[in-house]
This record gives C-alpha cells, sequence and structure tokens, in this order.
C-alpha cells in the first residue's frame, strides 16, 4: 500500500514539473514592446502619440498593436477618430507591405477631419516597425476611397509637421436665402491650427468671395476657443452693425457658424462675444446664450 502511495506522489510531483516547464517554454515565447499609438486632439487640429506596452506571439505584433489604438487614448486631451465600432476583418503581411481589412463601421466617420485623422493614426501607428514600408487599409475587401474620390493607396508615414490639405464642412445659403446648404471647403491645416478657427475662416473668406454676405460685410474673427463642449466665437463688431436686421439673415448667419461648428463631435453649442463682451440681445435673438445646432434649417 505504501508503494502504491510513493508510486503515486512521485507521478503527481513529474506532472507538476512537466506543467511547469511547459508554462515556462510558453511564456519564452511571449514578446513584450512599447509601441507608439497615435490620436487626435479633442479639436481635431493636431496629432499626437502615446506610448503602451504590448505584449505578443510571433505574428500577432501588428494585430494587437491596431487592437489597442482602436481602444482608446485613456487621456483627455486626446480623442480616437477611428469609429468606436470597426472591427479588424484581417491583417497580412506581404514582403514590407502591411494589407488591413476592417469592417464597414469604419466608413462612418463624425467628420472630414475624422477621415483623415483617421487615415492618418492607423497609418503612422503600424509604419512604427522597421519592417514595415507602407500600409494599405481596406473596408470590407474594397479600396478605402477619400471622400474626393482617390484611392488611398499605400500609405506611408505622414510627416505631422507638414500641413494637411482637409475639406470641412460648411454650412451656407440656399438660392432662396431659407435654408442651410452643406458644401466642402479646402484649407490647409499646419500643426498647431485650431480647427474650429479655421472653419469660420473659411466661412467669412466663401461668404465675401461669392457676394452674398451670410457672414455680414466687413465681420473678422477676433478670437476663438473651446471648453467642455462649447466653441466660443468673438467676432468684430461689423457682424451686428451691418446685419440687414432681417430676422431670415440674422438667423442664416448665426446657423451657419453654429451648425459649421457643430459638426465637430466635441462641440455642442456655440456662444458668441462681440469685440470681447456678451452682447444681450441681437435684435431677434437673445444672444448671451450658447446656440445648439439646428437641423430644421438644413437643406435635404
Amino acid at each position: 500500500m505504501r508503494k502504491k502511495i510513493y508510486f503515486i506522489m512521485m507521478i503527481s510531483i513529474l506532472m507538476i514539473f512537466a506543467v511547469g516547464c511547459g508554462d515556462k517554454t510558453l511564456n519564452s515565447d511571449i514578446k513584450k514592446q512599447e509601441v507608439k499609438l497615435y490620436y487626435s486632439s479633442n479639436d481635431n487640429s493636431k496629432i499626437y502619440w502615446v506610448t503602451r506596452p504590448i505584449e505578443y506571439i510571433n505574428g500577432e505584433k501588428y494585430e494587437i498593436t491596431l487592437n489597442a489604438l482602436l481602444n482608446g487614448p485613456y487621456t483627455s486631451d486626446m480623442v480616437r477618430s477611428i469609429n468606436e465600432k470597426t472591427k479588424i476583418l484581417s491583417i497580412n503581411k506581404k514582403d514590407d507591405i502591411l494589407y488591413i481589412d476592417l469592417s464597414k463601421d469604419f466608413l462612418n466617420f463624425k467628420s472630414d477631419m475624422d477621415e483623415v485623422n483617421s487615415v492618418i493614426t492607423i497609418s503612422n501607428t503600424l509604419n512604427q516597425f522597421e519592417e514595415i514600408n507602407g500600409v494599405e487599409i481596406k473596408v470590407e475587401g474594397k479600396d478605402l476611397i477619400s471622400s474626393d474620390g482617390e484611392k488611398y493607396g499605400v500609405l506611408k508615414p505622414f510627416d505631422l509637421s507638414d500641413e494637411k490639405n482637409v475639406a470641412l464642412t460648411i454650412y451656407i445659403p440656399d438660392e432662396n436665402f431659407e435654408y442651410l446648404v452643406p458644401i466642402k471647403s479646402n484649407v490647409e491645416i499646419k500643426e498647431g491650427d485650431i480647427i474650429g478657427k479655421k472653419v469660420i475662416e473659411a466661412l467669412i473668406d466663401k461668404s465675401d468671395k461669392q457676394g452674398y454676405n451670410v457672414i455680414p460685410k466687413g465681420t473678422r474673427l477676433l478670437n476663438y476657443s473651446q471648453d467642455k463642449g462649447i466653441a466660443t466665437v468673438d467676432l468684430s463688431q461689423e457682424f451686428v452693425t451691418n446685419s440687414s436686421g432681417g430676422s431670415t439673415s440674422e438667423t442664416i448667419a448665426i446657423y451657419s457658424i453654429v451648425n459649421s461648428l457643430t459638426e465637430f463631435e466635441n462641440i455642442n453649442s456655440v456662444l458668441f462675444l462681440i469685440e470681447g463682451k456678451s452682447v444681450e440681445n441681437f435684435s431677434h435673438y437673445e444672444f448671451n446664450k450658447p446656440f445648439s445646432r439646428d437641423e430644421s434649417l438644413i437643406k435635404h
């Protein structure tokens, strides 16, 4: 009986030792690495990066890195441009090019800047590896096409110090000056530029060139800031003094700015200042409170 118990004990010890050795072998296959993950600033005007440790086995590195990017920055001064429902369908490396196939959720961009920044953050995150010399993004097996109708193709790392030509959505009046119509306006975005400020400047420029003065003639943007979802727009006195005074023209002037800025997810409303001061009334409007987006004014 003692021999039998002794035999069972020895077998158990050998099994524990074997399992321990197996774990050690498995753990030795796990590699650790610090990677850079690229994200947009809150106002979408800049691209930042954070480092995060990853663990992977063999060829899992690229998928784990991309999943880490999709999971978000976990910091208050950065946002994920990529739609949160996006799934990785496949990642394949051929020679030195990485081919990525994403679910169609990737195409649900909240703005043109989100589209541009989504592509940049993926490209720069995955091009950081020495063995990778380009990244091509597909969606449900189809080529990724830009808002200009061009195929993105194989992407190299973006030089974030360079200017980016971005198509912004701004709202201008229709031919009857009754509704607002969204149009694309191409602007150059440099490092450090504030995208909300660029939106208003593009709107004023378009208004002046077209001659319909949706923004009263002579109006200048004096200052612009964002805080907790509110964009504060400080305009020159001409916005009030050169207004035609009609309720329709005032509505169009105000909401061309409000609806253009609230295209961005991080802007919920717009507060107006005139020459740095809060103005209680602007003819037909209580003007010292934030204005929220008005979808009823958009021509569909």
